[in-house]
């Protein structure tokens, strides 16, 4: 899994359940008629992701330094498109982090289905990563992210060892185990916190193979909502800026950039 891609995977975390808002944890959801095994989950899940052609975001992403003992914490926005159908789909996205307490953004990434662009405001730089081929219809299946963005429910049980270790009134925990080797060098364990009422995420939290943790979480998800086409074209260089500093290609090592986590206000572990 390349985290970069992790990362835009949150964006698009919210995708399932057209049409619905998620709900904040501050606001009593309704229960389901009752609990539903983890494959319910999953299909219903899998289900509503298919049904998302754009959605809107707020998001909050907490990142852990294991090594230096260090947190930080940075709000943002994202957004999602969907376009084209069958062979022919391609998934859009961006995401515009800031520092918390700040009002100039610090990060910007954009997927454009082929490329990711890094925006370093920091830096002044820009880079371009080369997104591996993905399969007709999906996005590329060698990362997590292919997961998050439609991966077949009983795929992602062959794939992930995945366990229902928790329900109560508003959410379901679903603990994640990468099976290969090739997913254990990315993430040792990760977690998706549902919501019960309408399948949309709340949450998703990585440990990193080398111990940190990333945590996202999602306050308010807007599917269905209009978004402009535009907005995830190629980037131009803004003035003063060094400009396109690298492409790098699919399987290359690069900079390593924030890890996922979302965690829910209310869930309780």
């Amino acid at each position: 899994m390349i985290h970069r891609l992790g990362l835009l995977g949150i964006i698009c975390l919210a995708f399932p359940g057209a049409g619905l808002s998620q709900v904040p944890p501050s606001i009593p959801v309704a229960p389901s008629a009752g609990p539903a095994p983890l494959d319910g989950y999953l299909q219903r899940w899998e289900q509503e992701m298919q049904r998302i052609q754009t959605l809107v975001a707020q998001l909050r992403l907490v990142e852990k330094d294991k090594t230096f003992q260090t947190a930080s914490t940075s709000i943002g926005v994202a957004k999602y498109m969907k376009t084209g159908s069958g062979n022919q789909t391609i998934n859009l996205a961006l995401l515009e982090l800031r520092k918390e307490n700040r009002n100039d953004p610090d990060r910007k990434f954009i997927c454009t289905g082929t490329y990711l662009y890094e925006m370093s405001f920091d830096q002044k730089v820009i880079r371009a990563f080369e997104l591996p081929k993905p399969k007709p219809g999906q996005v590329a299946d060698d990362n997590f992210l292919s997961f998050l963005f439609g991966m077949k429910a009983q795929d992602a049980k062959a794939r992930y060892d995945l366990k229902l270790s928790k329900e109560d009134q508003w959410y379901a925990y679903v603990e994640i185990v990468p099976r290969t080797a090739q997913d254990r060098a990315d993430f040792q364990r990760a977690r998706v916190v549902l919501n019960r009422t309408n399948f949309l995420p709340r949450q998703l939290w990585f440990e990193k193979s080398n111990g940190d943790e990333v945590t996202w979480d999602l306050p308010r998800l807007d599917p269905g909502v209009l978004v402009d086409r535009r907005e995830f074209d190629p980037p131009g260089v803004p003035q003063g800026w060094r400009g396109l500093e690298e492409v790098v290609k699919p399987g290359a090592v690069a900079p390593a950039t924030p890890s996922i986590q979302p965690k829910p206000g209310r869930p309780r572990q």
